[in-house]
């Protein structure tokens, strides 16, 4: 009988921001794509035509029965817990009769929901008093980094030093004919300006009601009796789909910075610029190793699911970047998809765990103000500053923006609407502001 696996990767946030240093979250991201690809973990374990989703730290596979999906979870889990240290996984088991996918896709889902509340977390040792502690972690540590003998790193950050070659690879596609660029693996290349106070903008955009739109398509299918041929075929279709409207939404952000530089000569150098919007927040890019460094360090792109790291000064100009190739997406069997963005803009060195956090929080708020207007668009909501730990944004629009009774600030905004042109992301920023 056939059998259906899927795979859900947990606490992907806290894994990726195990460590402060942005060389380690590039890497711990790379680990969550590579355990769900069919180019990574994947790759040798199961035939790819038997992939019906793969990525953004979720899969889906067939196999013939049983037996063959077990030896697939023992042979997959020892070569997450060798590789990726500290990457948590869920698995689940679904047997289907024939013509019966549609619904065995509907019911797989709801399993792993409920393994992943149901489960009981590890609590691993953590060392003992001996024990030396791991710079970056605080957890055990069990070596040393060759380029740095003398610091204690745990097994989760060496093993991420050892695939840090391969995370640099996995980017590189977006940089094709563009030799003389690079992304940073250091938040001080992300363009600094000397003399100036230093901001990055952690961005995550994530897409609107997906989980609902397959919910419904998959009900269509039951309902409709769509043979197993039919049902497999659309779920790859759009799956790729989606997968494919993450990477592109990235290659759109990186050529609307490379577009946007200038090269001019500096103390008889030459030297690159981006050209800011407005004019005023452009800054020179930085040069390392005969590259210049782009001030954007892309961290997770799984789908719908979008996290990246770049200058301050830019962050609101590439977000609205991003929303308008989710504005005008449209996927096979889903149609299109729309997303809400959260922009944290923080000082450089703030934990990349809380600025991701309040961003998650942000993307939130733009999502709970699409709900209250009843809008269908996309929406980004932004708070420059750090937050207290805890706090949420409402109660940080409480203390900061409220007086005498008087709410001031707009925000969240949408990105555009039809119905009204003013209070919108647009409105503001190309009319009020003087944008262009």
């Amino acid at each position: 009988m056939p059998v259906l696996t899927a795979i859900d990767v947990l606490r992907v946030q806290r894994f990726i921001f195990l460590s402060n240093r942005l060389r380690d979250v590039v890497t711990g991201s790379y680990l969550v794509s590579w355990s769900t690809s069919k180019y990574g973990a994947l790759k040798n374990l199961v035939d790819p035509e038997k992939i019906l989703l793969a990525g953004g730290g979720n899969a889906i596979i067939e196999f013939d029965d049983i037996a063959a999906a077990r030896s697939f979870s023992a042979q997959y889990t020892r070569l997450l817990h060798e590789q990726a240290p500290g990457l948590e996984v869920a698995v689940v088991h679904r047997l289907f009769e024939n013509n019966q996918l549609a619904q065995a896709l509907q019911e797989i889902q709801i399993e792993i929901a409920r393994l992943k509340t149901e489960r009981l977390p590890s609590v691993p040792l953590l060392g003992i008093s001996v024990t030396a502690s791991c710079r970056e972690t605080g957890f055990p540590a069990s070596g040393f980094d060759r380029s740095d003998p003398t610091v204690p790193l745990s097994r989760e950050i060496l093993k991420r030093r050892e695939k840090k070659d391969e995370a640099t690879l996995h980017w590189i596609s977006y940089l094709d004919d563009r030799d003389e660029f690079a992304f940073p693996i250091e938040l001080d290349d992300l363009g600094r300006t000397i003399g100036d106070t230093s901001l990055i903008g952690v961005v995550h955009v994530d897409g609107n009601s997906v989980g609902k739109k397959i919910k419904d398509w998959l009900s269509e299918k039951f309902d409709r009796g769509e043979s197993d041929d039919t049902v497999r075929r659309e779920y790859v279709e759009w799956s790729r789909a989606i997968e494919n409207l993450g990477k592109k939404t990235l290659q759109t952000i990186v050529d609307r910075l490379c577009n946007s530089v200038e090269k001019k000569i500096k103390d008889c150098k030459e030297s690159v610029w981006i050209t800011g919007k407005p004019f005023q927040l452009g800054f020179e890019l930085k040069k390392v190793e005969n590259k210049w460094m782009l001030p954007l360090r892309p961290i997770l792109v799984g789908g719908d699911d979008i996290t990246f790291v770049c200058n301050g000064r830019i962050a609101l100009d590439l977000t609205e970047t991003a929303l308008y190739v989710f504005n005008n997406s449209d996927v096979p069997h889903l149609g299109k998809i729309s997303a809400c963005a959260g922009v944290a803009i923080v000082r450089v060195h703030t934990p990349f765990a809380r600025a991701y956090e309040l961003a998650e929080k942000l993307c939130s708020s733009a999502k709970r103000m699409l709900k209250d207007k009843n809008e269908s668009g996309c929406a980004l909501d932004w708070h420059i500053g750090n937050c207290r730990p805890g706090e949420t944004v409402e109660s940080i629009r409480e203390r900061q923006y409220i007086t005498n009774g008087r709410r001031l600030t707009c925000r969240p905004y949408l990105l555009d609407s039809k119905k009204d042109k003013t209070e919108t992301w647009k409105w503001l920023s190309r009319e009020l502001l003087d944008d262009d």
